[in-house]
């Protein structure tokens, strides 16, 4: 399986956040790749953040169309910002 990692401030531009708010939603319990060597930032699997986020809006009570409209325009911003 091919995973696509993104910067938190990428993951923060994909999401329509800001970068605060991706900090603060890892202290949520997004799942954040620590780099392997030091110096090196971090870096957010995009399926597995996108999946984190739509469970952290269901808990939130978005409703079932919702939770569909944000993952379509998630999806969208993505293609257009990064293919």
């Amino acid at each position: 399986m091919l995973y696509w990692t993104y910067s938190k401030q990428q993951i923060a531009a994909i999401f329509g956040v800001n970068r605060s708010t991706v900090y603060s939603w890892e202290g949520r319990g997004l799942p954040v790749r620590r780099p392997e060597r030091s110096g090196r930032p971090a870096k957010v699997d995009f399926e597995e953040a996108l999946r984190w986020f739509l469970d952290y809006e269901e808990i939130r009570g978005t409703s079932k169309e919702g939770l569909e409209i944000l993952e379509k325009a998630i999806r969208e911003r993505k293609a257009k910002y990064y293919g």
